[in-house]
């Protein structure tokens, strides 16, 4: 199972930032930048900086920015740049994703939560045609419809799209990056309800106070004061079908684990973890994470099952017997599966022989683990019982 922090992006950021750092001695100041992809980090203005370009101008819009030439026809911009190396940046400026706009409760006590978490100010940056530059809050590209009034956002939320199960950014797959319409694909949104449905939509683009299309545009993304703690927080806890638990890259002990809530708690105080589980895992290893998490102050969770990775075999004599059932059925008729049955019966025996050699080492570690206790028994009993030849 791939791991929390978009491990490559980050990677390549910290690598970056480390070469910035070795500036040798007498070199004059300059303003450091840390490169990620084709987005530039400014560690000390606290800044992320990528370059875009103009592709609408006019019309409903659901996005300020998306990939390059993916939904040019509802963002007022594209961009070449990854979403996963935004994230990366945001990131190395101390910042952690926070919550996307969700539902609570259920039924008529469901309630709308709005995006919340690390606030941004974004500005957009370009010269015209006649090499004059400009500098603009990027709301205000944004305008309602025949004249309505509108709420310009001025403050955005780096929402962080999300890690999906297997190691893609959501964000890349759809290519939806800054969004004024509470997608949680998205890496950034704005902090309130904005709908995407049709008849609700209400940001269309400000025609006037946009550059012509095709005009390139920094996008400039400053992390505001305090962003890095957060009230609200959103954090990654994984668990194998081996009952592991995995927090930042780490395997937690549920001491570790306690810990690691309490330090994640004192900083974002309404921090929630998104608990993802192997199709595997037993509930018990869930509801063990859950509880080492809340007694480390952790108090919103979503929870999500992963499916596990093929067919689920059979663990009954009733579900053994039917299957091969099945199997005689789709041999009969290979024609009329999209997928010839030999490669997936072929895979469906793969996985009998892996599951079947894990059996093994686990009863393995179970005789052991048996053997140890039971010696450990015995020399407890053995401390307990009195002296020999004491009186009765």
């Amino acid at each position: 199972m791939k791991r929390q922090r978009i491990a490559s992006c980050v990677g390549l950021a910290l690598t970056a930032a480390c070469a910035a750092a070795a500036t040798p001695a007498g070199t004059p100041p300059a303003r450091k930048v840390v490169p990620v992809g084709d987005v530039r980090v400014y560690p000390v203005d606290r800044q992320v900086v990528l370059d875009a370009e103009v592709c609408l101008r006019e019309g409903v819009l659901e996005f300020l920015m998306v990939a390059w030439q993916s939904k040019t026809h509802e963002s007022v911009l594209h961009t070449k740049a990854k979403a996963s190396h935004l994230h990366a940046g945001l990131l190395l400026l101390g910042l952690t994703p926070g919550k996307p706009a969700r539902w609570s409760g259920e039924d008529e006590h469901a309630r709308f939560l709005p995006p919340a978490g690390a606030g941004l100010k974004m500005e957009a940056a370009w010269k015209d045609k006649a090499g004059k530059d400009h500098r603009v809050d990027i709301g205000q590209w944004l305008k309602g419809s025949d004249g309505k009034q509108i709420v310009r956002p001025k403050e955005w939320i780096f929402v962080g799209s999300e890690v999906l199960p297997g190691g893609k950014y959501w964000a890349e797959l759809d290519g939806e990056i800054i969004s004024v319409t509470n997608f949680a694909s998205a890496v950034i949104d704005v902090p309130f309800r904005s709908s995407n449905a049709n008849e609700q939509r209400e940001y269309y683009a400000g025609t006037a106070d946009i550059p012509p299309v095709g005009t390139k545009v920094e996008v400039i993304v400053t992390a505001l004061p305090g962003a890095e703690k957060a009230l609200d927080a959103r954090k990654l806890v994984e668990i194998d079908r081996f009952g592991r638990v995995f927090a930042d890259g780490e395997v937690m002990t549920p001491e570790k684990l306690q810990d690691w809530a309490t330090k994640y708690i004192d900083r974002h105080e309404r921090g929630m973890v998104v608990l993802r589980a192997d199709g595997l895992a037993l509930v018990a290893d869930i509801s063990a994470a859950r509880l080492n998490l809340r007694l480390g102050g952790v108090r919103e969770f979503d929870v999500q099952r992963v499916p596990p990775a093929g067919p689920v075999l059979p663990r009954t004599r009733d579900q053994f017997k039917w299957d091969l059932k099945e199997w005689d059925e789709k041999f009969a008729n290979p024609r009329e599966f999209i997928e010839e049955p030999g490669g997936q019966a072929r895979r469906a025996v793969d996985l009998i022989r892996l599951r079947m050699a894990e059996l093994e080492a686990r009863k393995a570690l179970l005789k052991e683990y048996a053997d140890q206790l039971e010696r450990s028994l015995h020399r407890y009993k053995a401390s307990t019982q009195p002296a020999g030849g004491a009186a009765q």
